[in-house]
């Protein structure tokens, strides 16, 4: 008898049809990577075509509706979708956004899980908040999601969308989808990265542009004060080729003054605190003579600036070469020019402060005699000698007080004036030039009057130099009206006081004003060239309100009046 045995491989045969299945899904999702990876969109082309495509392949190899690709906007208060493939119509859109605050549940999903595989999304707890307003509307049933994250931080996530029945994905398709995730991050990496790459090249090409047309000299130093690099101005500034220069110390073709080891040594340490510390980066502005080739020097302002290497640590010296050598010869023949003009104004000004006897002394014997002479002590005159008389001793007693003035202003100018500061009742102080000026003013039938304010009763002065400033401008105030008045007004000011005078003569044309108070100046006009003097008054007025701490200011209208105003400062003796 034979025994036939009957075995079922029905369930054997179906394993091996779902292996074969499986690895057919398999083998299929491993193309779509490999085909990704060396397609030349995904390495050279723009990031919208790379995303187009990386979308189009996973929605075929996966079998979905449609394949999306969102990322967080610039705040990350949303994810905004950058590309959006749906099979059916095959075609590619965007635009579309979720606000984070709208779907808390989703977004904190999305920030803790590798993949989100959901089977029911419209009833998934992580899902559900999507359903009203995005799955159902497209229709979706299942949604296999992945995070994209680049650098460590989570940036968007790609959205796998099926429709009709639900969908039960597998080990593989969530691993599928996260290497579809990595292949838009390594795609946006490449971006950022070739971006990056692109800016630089522009950077160094520009400084290359920079560094070969500047007519300012430009040197590349390294930390050992050896030449890398210098620039055609440099070169031409300092009579070398560029081969001449480079491997050479810098150092060696500036001409060293006292200090500069120290300045090197300092600079140094602070490059050392700065690496340590990232500080504000060292810096160096001096200006130094350059060694030319044949001999001369080349003056320059020189600036030093520290390049730092990819790691921050200092790499080489940048330094700026400025030729100055027209203006540094420029400013040493104005200060020649200008020490030689202060030694001959002091030299004139001790001259003249120095003949107060010999000029006064003749001019005494003169004015004494033309005195004894008018008494008739030595014998009677005529009316014809009596006027010679006049007019000898009335000349004289003018030519007096012009060198008064004129020994005056040389003795400020020389610094041999001396104040003596005290104490001075204004009241008596503006009546005593008043009294001076008052048959002046009564002559030419002035109206003379004075204002005090109560709150200005002391003022610290030079009694007999504040009293030649007030005559000084009430003189002047005089001379220049002819009809009328002329005012003396005192106010305290908040950190002194202000004695005005005010008048209603001819006035002055403002572009006079920076004549006013220049010595031996008369204003050019033909209102006041009928007027005597030799624009001392006003010269000797200011230099003795600033020797105060003062000084004297002026406003006025031609043919309506002058403002002239003293300020005397507040001091302490």
């Amino acid at each position: 008898m034979q025994v036939v045995v009957v075995k079922d491989i029905t369930a054997s045969q179906a394993n091996q049809e779902g292996m074969r299945i499986t690895e057919s899904v398999r083998r299929k999702q491993n193309q779509t990577l490999v085909q990704l990876a060396r397609s030349k969109t995904f390495q050279q082309g723009p990031l919208n075509a790379v995303l187009q495509e990386i979308t189009e392949a996973a929605a075929q190899t996966l079998s979905v509706a449609r394949v999306s690709v969102w990322l967080y906007n610039q705040d990350g208060s949303a994810i905004e979708c950058i590309d959006l493939y749906d099979v059916s119509q095959q075609i590619h859109s965007s635009g579309q956004s979720l606000l984070k605050e709208s779907y808390p549940i989703y977004f904190q999903t999305l920030e803790e899980e590798r993949s989100i595989a959901v089977y029911d999304a419209i009833n998934d707890k992580r899902t559900q908040e999507l359903s009203a307003t995005y799955l159902s509307v497209a229709g979706v049933v299942s949604l296999l999601d992945a995070p994209i994250w680049v650098g460590g931080r989570l940036v968007g996530v790609v959205f796998h969308e099926h429709c009709g029945e639900l969908r039960q994905w597998t080990v593989d398709e969530e691993n599928f989808a996260g290497s579809i995730a990595d292949f838009v991050s390594l795609a946006m990496e490449t971006r950022e990265r070739n971006i990056a790459q692109e800016a630089l090249r522009k950077s160094e090409a520009q400084f290359r542009a920079i560094f070969e047309l500047s007519s300012i000299g430009i040197g590349l130093v390294d930390m050992k004060a050896q030449i890398v690099d210098a620039n055609p101005a440099l070169c031409q500034m300092l009579g070398y080729q560029r081969e001449e220069l480079c491997g050479n110390r810098f150092t060696d073709y500036i001409s060293q003054q006292r200090g500069d080891v120290e300045r090197y040594k300092q600079l140094m340490t602070e490059i050392c605190i700065d690496a340590q510390q990232h500080h504000e980066k060292p810096h160096l502005e001096i200006e130094r003579a350059f060694l030319h080739r044949d001999g001369r020097l080349v003056w320059t302002r020189l600036s030093v600036s520290v390049i730092p290497g990819s790691y921050g640590e200092p790499e080489y010296f940048l330094a700026i070469i400025d030729d100055i050598t027209d203006r540094k010869q420029t400013e040493m023949k104005l200060r020649a020019s200008q020490a030689a003009a202060e030694a001959g104004s002091r030299a004139k000004s001790e001259f003249l402060a120095t003949m107060s006897h010999e000029l006064r002394t003749p001019l005494n014997a003169i004015m004494g005699l033309s005195q004894l002479l008018q008494q008739e002590i030595v014998g009677s005159l005529n009316e014809k000698q009596q006027e010679y008389i006049s007019c000898i001793y009335s000349s004289g007693e003018h030519l007096l007080a012009l060198i008064n003035d004129i020994l005056d202003l040389s003795k400020v100018e020389a610094g041999k004036e001396e104040l003596f500061l005290i104490p001075l009742l204004v009241i008596d102080v503006c009546n005593d030039v008043l009294l001076t000026v008052r048959d002046r003013a009564i002559s030419k039938g002035l109206k003379l009057t004075q204002e005090i304010d109560p709150e200005a009763s002391i003022c610290i002065a030079d009694d007999r130099r504040i009293k030649q400033m007030l005559l000084n401008l009430l003189t002047n105030a005089i001379k220049f009206t002819s009809v009328g008045e002329v005012s003396l007004t005192v106010k305290r000011v908040p950190e002194g006081i202000n004695f005005i005078i005010s008048d209603t003569g001819i006035g002055i044309d403002s572009n006079q004003f920076p004549l006013l108070f220049e010595p031996f100046k008369q204003l050019d006009s033909r209102l006041n060239r009928q007027y005597e003097g030799t624009g001392l008054g006003l010269a000797l007025t200011r230099k003795l309100a600033r020797l105060h701490g003062g000084d004297v200011t002026v406003k006025s209208t031609l043919g309506v009046g002058s403002q002239f105003t003293l300020f005397l400062p507040d001091q302490e003796i």
